[in-house]
């Protein structure tokens, strides 16, 4: 009985039971959020338009597969693709994945994975409204080239060409001074060459960025702001 209140005691109140199912808890959400993870970012791309945008008048934001691990916080000897692969079929063991990384302790490591897993079903809808973003993010360590946030995430990218996401942390963690809300936001399946569902935004916003997306556009949304 005294060991057992000591182990209890020296891990902040989590029973030896709840310590041992945090990993399962971890595959489980990982697992879960794949099938989500790919409908809304791997299978379309976004562009994206606000006045927090000053480098480019818009973003397109055109996510992969292997960008799923990133989001997860997750060391594994498996590839990004395969990991994701594994998830998305519901193979994915328990021995695939742990929480060892350098530099880190693994109890730092299981508060970030925490964290991530927790903030992951907030970002499957995030290009809706209400969303803010922002340029050049900084938080801490973390630098990405743009940002999207809302109530209960924030969701990093690296912008190479299109913006790839990288980093998801808990909560909004935009600079309020910087960050604004999105304007126009267009959908389009992914290999399609043109944007031909609007998300956000209505025709006086489709028209004041014409002329940067005209060869973007579907013509369904060109005849949206075309007059005679």
């Amino acid at each position: 009985m005294v060991v057992l209140l000591f182990y209890y005691w020296r891990n902040n109140g989590r029973t030896m039971e709840e310590q041992e199912s945090f990993k399962e808890r971890v595959k489980e959400s990982v697992i879960q959020n794949a099938y989500s993870y790919k409908k809304y970012f791997v299978d379309y791309e976004y562009l994206l338009c606000s006045t927090a945008f000053v480098k480019n008048e818009y973003y397109i934001v055109s996510a992969y597969e292997d960008n799923y691990l990133h989001l997860t916080g997750l060391h594994t000897n498996l590839s990004a693709s395969v990991f994701f692969e594994k998830c998305y079929k519901r193979t994915l063991e328990e021995s695939d994945f742990d929480f060892c990384k350098s530099g880190q302790n693994e109890k730092e490591v299981k508060g970030s994975v925490r964290r991530k897993i927790n903030s992951l079903p907030s970002i499957m809808d995030i290009f809706s409204v209400g969303t803010t973003v922002e340029e050049d993010f900084e938080k801490n360590r973390i630098r990405c080239a743009l940002a999207a946030g809302n109530v209960s995430a924030t969701l990093g990218f690296v912008v190479v060409g299109k913006a790839k996401p990288m980093t998801l942390l808990k909560g909004n963690e935009l600079n309020t001074a910087k960050a604004k809300k999105l304007d126009l936001v267009l959908r389009r399946k992914s290999g399609d060459s043109r944007f031909n569902e609007m998300l956000i935004g209505d025709v006086t916003r489709l028209a004041e960025h014409k002329e940067a997306l005209s060869d973007l556009l579907s013509d369904e949304l060109v005849s949206l702001v075309t007059t005679d």
